[in-house]
């Protein structure tokens, strides 16, 4: 079902989605409800569209979705968005099913530990195997890595310490609004912010907090904005104008730029937070432009 843009901003005011973000408090009254009622198994629609497995990766759920018919050589590693503490949802799912039906590639999707229960550590070590697994079992011109906001972030953090692993890069690197810096810090975002109806600082400096642990969230294993770019898979950035983290991912582009390093831009005027995986008509090009790049450009 598509929704006409001002219905869909309209439910999310109703829904409240960014008095979750407004106060660290909110977020973690917020949280605690999600873990009573959130599923991070994939629904049933999804089962229908799809042949879906699971296995146990370092002690956590990782499921398989490959198509009906038969599957091609694309392998994609999916990492959902939720500020590091929200569970997948029905939207990731129904995107990750719609690739591979239209692609023909089959998707892994790891249900990694969340925080505040956990910081990084727990998650990047599962994902990372995940990664060894398929890199170890196909050419890397197979795999496409790509990400939603936190798990945006979590994959480019993720690739620009793969040549530490020993491990290849994938063809490609798609991420979806990426959160890029954990901190919040930027000086453009207080006036993103103001047109912003779905994220807020107080919360995601919290969340970014929580993921870190002990850590400075600054780092750039944790804040990619500030890691490496060269030597990456291709880079496809999708971002919209209300949208607070929209500051961080021009920074990135801004970085990528004076280190030679091209990306492939997608800036959607008026458009929030992931607006790619909402059911709204705005949102097919950006879909259909992600499967032209799961599927190959080469």
């Amino acid at each position: 079902m598509t929704l006409p843009w001002p219905l869909f901003l309209a439910l999310l005011k109703l829904l409240g989605r960014r008095r979750r973000f407004e106060s660290a408090e909110g977020l973690r009254a917020a949280v605690a409800h999600d873990r009573k009622t959130a599923r991070a198994e994939p629904p049933a629609a999804v089962r229908k569209r799809c042949t879906i497995s699971q296995r146990q990766v370092n002690g956590h759920a990782c499921y398989t979705l490959a198509p009906l018919s038969s599957a091609g050589t694309t392998q994609l590693l999916y990492l959902h968005g939720g500020a590091h503490v929200a569970e997948i949802s029905p939207f990731h799912w129904r995107l990750v099913a719609e690739l591979v039906e239209t692609t023909g590639c089959v998707a892994h999707v790891p249900i990694f530990p969340l925080a505040p229960e956990h910081t990084y550590r727990p998650a990047c070590a599962m994902v990372n195997e995940v990664y060894r697994t398929l890199a170890a079992a196909h050419d890397p011109r197979q795999l496409v890595l790509m990400g939603d906001s936190a798990g945006g972030g979590l994959a480019l953090a993720l690739a620009q310490g793969f040549a530490a692993l020993g491990l290849p890069q994938p063809r490609d690197i798609v991420l979806v609004s990426p959160w890029l810096d954990l901190t919040v810090t930027n000086a453009a975002i207080p006036a993103l912010e103001a047109v912003d109806p779905w994220l807020a600082r107080p919360g995601l400096a919290a969340a970014g907090r929580w993921w870190a642990g002990d850590e400075d969230p600054g780092l750039p294993h944790l804040s990619p904005l500030h890691g490496p770019l060269q030597g990456l898979g291709r880079l496809t950035v999708f971002i919209g104008t209300r949208d607070l983290l929209l500051a961080d991912c021009r920074a990135l582009r801004a970085r990528a730029a004076a280190q030679g390093v091209p990306v492939e831009w997608h800036e959607a005027e008026g458009m929030v937070h992931v607006w790619p995986l909402l059911p709204v008509k705005q949102a097919m090009a950006a879909r259909a432009t992600i499967a032209g790049i799961v599927r190959g450009r080469d």
